[in-house]
């Protein structure tokens, strides 16, 4: 490839757990057929689309900014890129700059121009410095983004960085560009009327129900908009979202249980689509705060946990354990990290040297899946001398916010699969990032991250991420839980169900059978 710094595809190790491109049995997909609608039910809201409104995005509002706005490239099977809203991405021998080709023509959905200079005034709006810098933090080596002309925009970095260039082919508020002058008047209407260039434009969002999309008329590529409308709708019980899905009152049920996903995989009138992936679901543990800030506190948590019974009772079985954010079928999987497996004797000895008692409070929600867990671990804790207190706090914004604030000690959170690890340690992990809400800090840990993050050998990058590993299953600024493990169970009559990497739903290539 020209411009050798080029790393295209860079992706994780992640599998497909059952194959999405076959019907049941085996057989071939049938010919796409256009028009029809889908309904998807999901257990959260979506939260905005303005990256300087909010400061992190569940997977909900990225699936629904995925049909607004679209990529500058997909993904195929492989991992490859796929051109989308851009035609070519191409780095210099150095890797400090990056030049974007966008296809030319494209329009947003209110029928303007899409050029590079909407491109530029979002990246300037994402690096303003008194603004919000929650999602600006993934990109600190980013000096410039600059219009060559129309269809070209150019990247300057600070130093070169091999994930990079992976961004442009994730879904995310990072690569969300709306048009530079509704940008500069909008206001507020940025995170609730947004306009894209993506398949779909947003009609209706009614506040903790639904939000529904019909087809963009100025979405440069008509074919591949089989479906004439989509509706997200909120239903927080995964209980009720399946008896929707059985009754057929809805045509995709996102993220059920264990014990649902087993029911379906017996069932001849549901499908089932599952993805292991190369995150993790996590309990992160606040370390400024005492008694939490003593590692011998947060190792005998971790030695506490007999996640083999979390698994079953919680899970019905359906997932694997986690001993690093990176499974065994990823690139970046390391082998014997030493992470803490089940020894409440190991847990009791080091509590007794920490000397003191010890309380915790452990932040979930209000849903019956959760409370499980939550109960369990505060059954495990207590039965090694652990005084717990569970915090219920509803899913979303509230949620999530406590956490980035800090203002929680424990809290149940997830490590989402993204195309590079960069991605999943530096703005979590770093003790100079502003996203480190572990509030974690260890030479050791910035040494590991800021190698894997600079360097552009592989091997050098793996190591880098192994050691990272075996320092976090000593330090435990997190607990893990399962390797992701996402799926969805959805009506026959839904076909072409794309993997589900990071646990994102692609609505946008879905056809149905008409009913």
């Amino acid at each position: 490839m020209p411009r050798s710094h080029q790393v295209s595809g860079l992706i994780v190790g992640a599998f497909v757990f059952a194959l999405t491109g076959l019907e049941p049995g085996g057989a071939a997909e049938p010919t796409p057929k256009n028009g029809g609608l889908v309904t998807m039910a999901t257990g959260a809201q979506v939260q905005g689309f303005d990256p300087l409104t909010i400061r992190a995005a569940n997977r909900e509002t990225i699936m629904a900014g995925a049909l607004v706005f679209s990529n500058f490239f997909t993904l195929n099977e492989k991992g490859e890129r796929v051109p989308d809203l851009a035609t070519s991405l191409e780095g210099s021998p150095d890797g400090l700059t990056w030049l974007l080709k966008l296809r030319p023509g494209l329009k947003f959905s209110n029928g303007s121009p899409y050029t590079a200079h909407d491109v530029i005034r979002h990246f300037q709006r994402i690096l303003d410095p008194s603004k919000n810098q929650a999602f600006a933090a993934a990109i600190g080596e980013l000096k410039e983004a600059i219009a060559i002309d129309d269809t070209t925009v150019e990247f300057r970095l600070t130093y070169p960085r091999t994930a990079f260039s992976s961004i442009f082919s994730t879904d995310n508020h990072l690569i969300w560009a709306m048009p530079a002058e509704y940008q500069n008047s909008a206001g507020l209407d940025l995170n609730r009327r947004p306009i894209g260039a993506g398949p779909y434009v947003m009609t209706d969002w009614k506040q903790d129900d639904s939000i529904t999309f019909e087809k963009n008329p100025n979405y440069w590529n008509p074919g591949a908009q089989h479906l004439d409308k989509i509706v997200i709708r909120f239903l927080p019980e995964p209980a009720a979202r399946f008896t929707a899905v059985k009754t057929g009152d809805i045509d995709i049920f996102y993220e059920p249980l264990g014990k649902q996903v087993n029911e379906a995989r017996n069932s001849k009138s549901l499908k089932v689509v599952e993805y292991i992936g190369t995150g993790a679901s996590t309990l992160n543990i606040n370390t400024s705060s005492p008694p939490l800030d003593d590692v011998r506190v947060r190792q005998a948590l971790a030695y506490a946990l007999d996640r083999n019974v979390e698994l079953k009772v919680a899970y019905d079985g359906v997932g694997q354990l986690a001993t690093s954010f990176w499974g065994p079928s990823s690139l970046w999987h390391c082998p014997d990290v030493g992470y803490p497996e089940y020894n409440p004797e190991k847990a009791r000895a080091l509590l007794k040297d920490y000397g003191k008692p010890v309380k915790v409070v452990l932040q979930s929600e209000p849903t019956s899946t959760r409370a499980i867990s939550a109960q369990l671990y505060q059954s495990f804790w207590q039965k090694v001398g652990i005084e717990v207190e569970i915090n219920n706090i509803q899913g979303g914004p509230s949620y999530i916010n406590a956490v980035l604030r800090g203002d929680y000690q424990i809290a149940f959170w997830e490590v989402v699969d993204v195309p590079d690890p960069d991605f999943q340690v530096y703005q979590a992990f770093f003790s100079k990032s502003g996203g480190n809400i572990t509030r974690i800090s260890d030479p050791k840990l910035d040494e590991a991250i800021d190698a894997g993050r600079r360097s552009p050998d592989i091997g050098v990058r793996k190591r880098a991420y192994c050691d990272f590993s075996k320092q976090m299953a000593k330090l435990m600024p997190i607990m893990l839980r399962t390797q992701s493990n996402y799926s969805a169970i959805t009506q026959p009559r839904v076909h072409n169900i794309p993997p589900l990497r990071r646990g994102l739903l692609r609505l946008n290539e879905v056809w149905v059978d008409p009913k």
